[in-house]
């Protein structure tokens, strides 16, 4: 309990009265020189108490020190009378609001607004003052500037925590909270054994864990990406193993066949030339037309004669009798249309007219006879195929797209499954983005561009902002290294900020990337200046030490902000052109 007397020379005075009703605590002494007007304990911190008296001073006082430890003035004290008092102008949280000859009777504690306290004085004026600048002169903060624990959430999973439960025992501690494990766990695993195989091995496991069909695929084709000879293996996972068909056609035997054998056994047709037949095509001959010889053996039915005789009649003979051959037998023999495309050099017309539910047939003609410069286009047109058909074969044309090596087309497929398992997640009330998916799909990328030249690697924005989306999520639960090689490509303002702040959290050392090639500083300088004149308020134009300290402070957040020297000094002349206009404007108003 605290007690006060308003006569001369009253002095607070701290009772105990669970020890004694007769003898005071101690007396509060070195503040009143009259006596105590009214007082009143401050309801947030029971160290602090607040008096006033009538010597004219409202007086804050600690009960630690038994001393005051500062005084809220009765008139408005100008700057110069603070410099030479030794009072800071951030001594008050807002300062006085209004100006007292007379002195005060009534002082009170904010009991909802910590740090606000009340006066009353005599010429009818109450006002409210903030005191906690005053309150932190005692040497060590309030107590509701000191809770008893508090807890504060940092970049990339950090977690903060406070402990104030006694005085000899002060905990801060310092953990990362992870709210995906799972996106964790898989992370790891595909950053440990990403890193520690080649991506042929890697691609093979993958393709045998897979449980989806499709996936298996995928990681098969990736897999042929990467071979030496990728078209040999392209035909023997498509099912056309060359040693097996070799051995199959050399030992081919079909039975009942009209036609008769050799002794050799091969077959010979059953049916022969007519003697008028033989009659023209031996006139044709004697006179040098094998043209006209050639058409006979067509007419009769002699096709294969007819192939022999234009084989002797010229290159133009050849080829005319070639194209009229598959025209008349593609119908009965439909191979014949692929062993003209392949003479005739017309494969993208083959790939516009063939069945595309023989999509793998297709593709290992291509693999076969494509040529090297022409194979990725051709794999494309086919791709693009299999995606105009009525039902849009998706699945099938993104893995004609990864023969091609084309990442744009190839991830659109992708895409469209990860955006699926969004949809779906956030249906069953979970995440906006399913995060496993999305590791998926950073996963086939990031291991598809390693089979392309960097110089040719250009992520589109939307796989860019995936990218920058996952990197984030890493980071977010700790996994800072990770989620900056992962930001490669990425230009988006969101992308820079992330950069800057993995470049500079703890962990910024250990990126190895961004300490080759520190990141850029993501924001723009812009020095806002002070205000001439604002809502008719004259504002105070800094002059002499003031106008060195401001430029003094802009310099240091410069240099230390600033991603680039050229940045830096860039700001700096702006902010001198700007306090010399500044001066201009003050000498102007003056005269």
């Amino acid at each position: 309990m605290m007690t006060a007397s308003d006569g001369v020379g009253g002095g607070l005075k701290l009772w105990d009265l669970r020890a004694s009703t007769s003898m005071p605590l101690t007396t509060l002494e070195g503040g009143h020189a009259g006596g105590v007007l009214s007082m009143d304990w401050c309801p947030h911190d029971d160290t602090l108490l607040l008096s006033c008296g009538n010597d004219n001073q409202t007086l804050l006082w600690d009960l630690y020190s038994l001393r005051p430890i500062g005084e809220i003035p009765s008139v408005e004290v100008d700057a110069a009378s603070h410099q030479q008092n030794g009072q800071q102008s951030n001594d008050f949280y807002g300062g006085s609001l209004g100006s007292s000859q007379q002195k005060r009777y009534d002082v009170s504690w904010s009991p909802c607004r910590r740090g606000v306290v009340s006066t009353c004085s005599f010429d009818r004026k109450v006002q409210a003052h903030s005191v906690v600048g005053l309150a932190t002169k005692s040497g060590r903060p309030p107590k509701w500037m000191s809770p008893a624990s508090g807890v504060s959430c940092g970049f990339g999973g950090t977690v903060i925590s406070i402990s104030n439960n006694s005085q000899q025992q002060r905990y801060v501690k310092i953990d990362n909270v992870v709210e995906h494990p799972e996106l964790v766990s898989v992370s790891d695993v595909f950053e440990s054994e990403f890193g520690a195989k080649d991506c042929i091995s890697y691609c093979n496991d993958m393709a045998t864990q897979a449980t989806d069909a499709y996936e298996s695929q995928v990681w098969s084709f990736m897999q042929i990406m990467f071979e030496t000879n990728a078209r040999e293996e392209l035909l023997s996972y498509l099912g056309f193993d060359p040693e097996k068909i070799h051995k199959k056609a050399m030992e081919f035997n079909e039975d009942g066949s009209s036609e008769g054998e050799n002794g050799d056994g091969t077959k010979t047709a059953s049916t022969d030339m007519s003697k008028s037949a033989e009659s023209a095509v031996k006139d044709a001959l004697l006179v040098g037309n094998f043209e006209a010889a050639v058409e006979c053996c067509f007419r009769s039915g002699n096709l294969a004669d007819a192939l022999v005789l234009a084989s002797c009649g010229g290159a133009d003979l050849w080829q005319k009798t070639q194209a009229q051959y598959f025209a008349m037998e593609a119908k009965r023999r439909p191979f014949l249309s692929l062993v003209s495309a392949v003479i005739h050099d017309q494969l993208p017309e083959l790939v516009a007219t063939s069945d595309p539910k023989n999509w793998k047939e297709t593709l290992a003609v291509l693999s076969t006879y494509g040529k090297s410069e022409e194979f990725p286009q051709l794999c494309a047109a086919l791709g693009e195929r299999l995606e105009e058909e009525v039902a849009g074969d998706f699945a099938n044309a993104s893995l004609c797209y990864m023969c091609a090596l084309n990442l744009g087309q190839a991830v659109k497929y992708w895409k469209f499954t990860l955006q699926s398992a969004n949809a779906k997640s956030e249906s069953e009330g979970g995440a906006a983005t399913d995060l496993l998916s999305l590791h998926d799909f950073i996963k086939k990328v990031t291991v598809f561009t390693q089979a392309l030249d960097p110089s040719q690697l250009d992520l589109d924005d939307e796989v860019a902002n995936l990218f920058a989306e996952y990197s984030k999520a890493l980071a977010s639960q700790g996994l800072l290294v990770t989620a900056a090689k992962y930001l490669k490509g990425c230009d988006t303002q969101e992308c820079k900020e992330l950069r800057d702040r993995i470049y500079r959290s703890r962990m910024g050392g250990f990126c190895t990337d961004l300490m080759a090639s520190p990141p850029d500083f993501p924001y723009d300088f812009v020095n806002v200046g002070v205000a001439s004149d604002l809502n008719g308020i004259t504002v105070k134009q800094p002059v002499g030490q003031d106008m060195m300290q401001m430029q003094h402070q802009e310099q240091q957040f410069a240099q230390v902000g600033g991603g680039t020297g050229q940045a830096a000094n860039q700001f700096q002349q702006q902010s001198q052109q700007q306090v010399q206009q500044q001066q201009q404007q003050q000498q102007q108003q003056q005269q």
